[in-house]
């Protein structure tokens, strides 16, 4: 690369990220700001962001007034959540006259974030919109805990430091924190210690599952901490993508025509590729392919050695180490033996639908043009031969939800409920479609079954949703599970409802139930300053006075 201080802040930052003495070519290069910033920006590149910020600071040092290095540093400082320093760093820029799109769109945004409402906790900082958090802390809260719990336990640490989450109900915001400007797909990205994702109410209802794109998070906090940042991209990748289905079989996206259709032609990458897929896609439908592969790579590599030797994979990458280099050694197997070996398995995996795939589509085809038609006999026919040459396929357009249909008109609410709860095992995620099950359920006398239904959707889409919350509640007093009822009125209350006082008669019910008379009385007398003349909330008072009045003379 030459002599020039540019050809030696690459060879530098070769050596840094094989973590090789740098100190040559650093030497070579001397007092160069630009090389310390093009050194920087290739550790961020490789999601070692503390050490390109070091390396942004060196840039600064030797030239104060490089403000396009420090607009980078402030945006990194960001990614790894000390909002503070990255607002100084990025307002010096502005101030100074630098006034790039990233730098002016990351200060509007720490202003955004300056009126989130912070959870803390020894374990974790959870940030969320003012509008949304009284009604999301609770699950956020609780599915943190639990892959925190889980996590420390299969990968065998505690991460150094709480996990902070940031979740944005507007996705423009979430593309600014990760990137400086608009232009992300992702739901969520990982930055060391610092999570940063979309909320439920960024995207359309069902479009994506908000705990399983946490879980996924939070395994690239653990995987990433334990190899110091060394992890290759697709292992990282796959071992979160395992995990959400490792979390629950129902989570997880789901495999696509556009999946299958890249298995028939051949379009996987070798193994030691694989990052490229991700790092440098051909196409958009690159990116997806290679999640599901890294994915599915994992989950080939547990079922068949068992998850010890993806843990000495992961102890394998804390150090820089080619992809097959790892491989060969902890699995004894060349990588282009593994790929071969791994191929015919995921054939085998999925064989019913690449062996149906010619014929699924005109079949499904033929069967939206039967439903339009509504010619509900022939749908319910051909809507079982669909779903079996094809039963992974719950997106849009899926055959489960028109068998549903056609079984409803005609007027079979056993077919249909099969139906749905088929799709939704397959992780059909469509909020109203579990909906229309759990009503099924509950109509047909199976309250437990349909509270299970609507808990899930907890999961995917619980906002601007005022008429889940209460059906849930309704459904878990009906069972006697008065914490989750309680729960849920709460959320009816943080919903914005405009029946406050039904809601807090609700949950005054549960806490009585729960015997937790002190908030009972609290709650019910909410209700009757909402609604005076509410009659069951005056009911419920003087029977909370006159306990409390037996108690006392007792």
């Amino acid at each position: 690369l030459g002599s020039r201080p540019g050809g030696q802040a690459v060879l530098a930052a070769i050596a840094l990220l094989r973590d090789e003495d740098a100190s040559p070519a650093l030497h070579a290069m001397g007092r160069h700001a630009p090389g310390y910033a093009r050194i920087a920006r290739h550790l961020v590149l490789n999601r070692r962001y503390e050490e390109g910020i070091q390396h942004y600071r060196k840039a600064l040092e030797i030239d104060p007034a490089f403000h396009a290095a420090r607009s980078e540093l402030g945006i990194n400082l960001m990614r790894v959540g000390r909002s503070g320093d990255a607002r100084r760093e990025l307002e010096t820029a502005y101030e100074a006259g630098y006034r790039s799109a990233p730098t002016a769109n990351s200060l509007k945004l720490l202003d955004t974030l300056s009126k989130f409402d912070t959870i803390r906790s020894p374990r974790y900082v959870l940030r969320f919109h003012s509008g949304e958090s009284k009604l999301l802390a609770p699950y956020f809260e609780r599915e943190v805990r639990r892959a925190l719990d889980v996590y420390e336990k299969k990968y065998g640490f505690r991460l150094p430091g709480p996990v902070q989450v940031e979740v944005y109900n507007n996705h423009a915001d979430f593309e600014v924190r990760t990137l400086g400007v608009p232009g992300l797909g992702a739901l969520g990205v990982a930055f060391g210690l610092s999570v940063a994702m979309d909320s439920p109410s960024a995207r359309a209802p069902g479009a994506f599952h908000w705990a399983s794109t946490l879980w996924h998070e939070l395994s690239h906090v653990f995987v990433i901490t334990a190899t110091r940042h060394r992890v290759p991209r697709w292992f990282t990748e796959g071992l979160s993508v395992h995990e959400e289905t490792a979390a629950n079989p129902e989570w997880g996206d789901r495999l696509t025509p556009d999946i299958i259709a890249a298995i028939r032609k051949g379009e996987l990458l070798p193994v030691e590729e694989l990052d490229r897929g991700f790092q440098r896609p051909r196409s958009p439908g690159q990116v997806t392919l290679s999640y599901f592969q890294a994915g599915r790579i994992i989950d080939y590599i547990v079922q068949r050695w068992g998850w010890p030797q993806v843990l000495e994979m992961i102890r394998a990458f804390e150090k820089p180490a080619p992809s097959g280099e790892v491989i060969a050694r902890v699995l004894g197997l060349p990588a282009k033996e593994f790929d071969a070996q791994f191929l015919a398995w995921l054939k085998e995996q999925h064989k019913t639908p690449l062996e149906n795939f010619e014929r699924w589509p005109k079949e499904l085809k033929a069967l939206h043009e039967a439903r339009r038609a509504e010619k509900w006999q022939e749908a319910q026919k051909m809507a079982h031969g669909v779903i079996a040459a094809f039963p992974e396929f719950v997106e849009t357009g899926n055959a489960y939800e028109v068998l549903a249909e056609a079984c409803l008109q005609l007027k079979d609410s056993a077919c249909a409920a099969d139906a749905l709860q088929r799709y939704m095992k397959q992780g059909g995620r469509n909020p109203e479609a579990i909906k229309k099950l759990a009503r099924l359920l509950e109509e047909s006398g199976r309250a437990q079954e349909a509270e299970a239904a609507l808990a899930r959707v907890l999961w995917v889409y619980p906002v601007k949703d005022e008429e889940l919350h209460r059906r849930l509640a309704g459904l878990r007093a009906k069972l006697g599970r008065w914490d989750g009822a309680a729960e849920e009125w709460r959320a009816v209350l943080a919903s914005g409802t405009v029946d406050p006082a039904s809601a807090w008669y609700g949950l005054a019910l549960a806490y009585r139930n729960l015997q937790r008379n002190d908030e009972a009385r609290d709650a019910v007398l909410a209700a009757l300053e909402e609604a005076p003349g509410y009659r069951p909330a005056q009911r419920l008072l003087l029977e909370l006075n006159r306990g409390a009045q037996e108690r006392k003379n007792d």
